[in-house]
């Protein structure tokens, strides 16, 4: 039996080598950079996720990457195969903006991650449990015709 979790979930459970522990205090230095403007390099939270690609490590070395569509549906891939599917939004949340993905799988259940800001490719982005991921943006490809798609 094949057994499907959603990337969010992975990410969620799999990926504490990425960040400092939710528990971790900030250190003293990174609060007298984000305070002396070092932030203000970054570029802000992208405006839209359609047509965009963002690649993680797990712990275990497993690479995953998340290809968001314009339709509103994304695409989880790990090692290259396709891991999971479902939609996506977008959207105002009750801290700011959010990136939110369902599965498709019966007992798929919502998670949704808060994007940070963009310095050189990468963003780092919260989720469930005020937990942090290190994301990588990639080359965005769109997902294959099927049969039912393609012109006549």
């Amino acid at each position: 039996m094949r057994v499907f979790f959603s990337i969010s979930t992975i990410l969620a459970l799999g990926l504490g080598a990425c960040t400092q522990p939710e528990d971790a205090p900030v250190s003293q230095e990174e609060s007298m950079l984000e305070e002396a403007g070092e932030e203000a390099e970054k570029e802000p939270a992208p405006e839209g996720f359609a047509e965009t690609a963002w690649r993680v490590a797990a712990e275990n070395g497993a690479r995953y990457a998340t290809y968001f569509d314009v339709e509103g549906r994304y695409r989880d891939l790990r090692n290259g195969d396709l891991w999971q599917e479902g939609d996506w939004t977008y959207s105002d949340g009750p801290s700011g903006k959010q990136l939110c993905m369902t599965p498709d799988d019966e007992n798929g259940v919502e998670t949704c991650w808060q994007p940070g800001s963009v310095d050189d490719d990468t963003m780092f982005a919260t989720g469930p449990g005020d937990r942090r991921i290190e994301l990588t943006r990639v080359n965005y490809q769109a997902p294959e015709p099927t049969e039912g798609d393609e012109e006549e």
